[in-house]
């Protein structure tokens, strides 16, 4: 056999070599590490009470455009006056829920239109005419919401 065949054997030996090493490391290769979700935790039963407090359609006294419905499954929909979103929702927590939007439409807004509902990320039921106030990063009031008429 000449110098020239036994290397192509070789060359050809090494390349199924790492072919069968390259599928038996991919066959057997481990998980990742689990990851945490980012969904929202369902209420525990002892909040359940309270979290349904919140839940359903809430729309602003000003313009009955703007609203924003809380599922009981942790998820939001909304409605700003030009721009639809979407998110999650958590708690209540000492009373109060967390908001998070995760996807919004860009809707260029009518003249004198402000989308001030996905700057906030909290809310609290209050007064005596429940209402939904909601509030930004800062704790600054951001707007405020009655329940929908049903």
């Amino acid at each position: 056999m000449s110098q020239r065949t036994r290397r192509m054997r070789h060359g050809v030996g090494m390349t199924l070599g790492l072919v069968a090493l390259t599928t038996l490391v991919a066959c057997t290769a481990t998980d990742p590490a689990p990851t945490t979700s980012s969904a929202p935790a369902s209420p525990t039963p002892s909040s359940a009470a309270a979290s349904e407090h919140f839940l359903g359609e809430w729309v602003s006294p000003d313009d009955a455009a703007v609203t924003l419905t809380l599922s009981a499954d942790g998820t939001l929909v909304a409605f700003d006056g030009c721009n639809s979103h979407s998110g999650t929702w958590v708690g209540p927590n000492g009373g109060t829920i967390g908001l998070e939007f995760t996807s919004s439409t860009e809707a260029g807004c009518p003249e004198g239109v402000v989308p001030w509902l996905a700057t906030s990320d909290g809310a609290i039921v209050d007064g005596p005419e429940v209402a939904l106030t909601l509030f930004g990063p800062t704790d600054g009031e951001t707007g405020s919401l009655v329940r929908a008429d049903d």
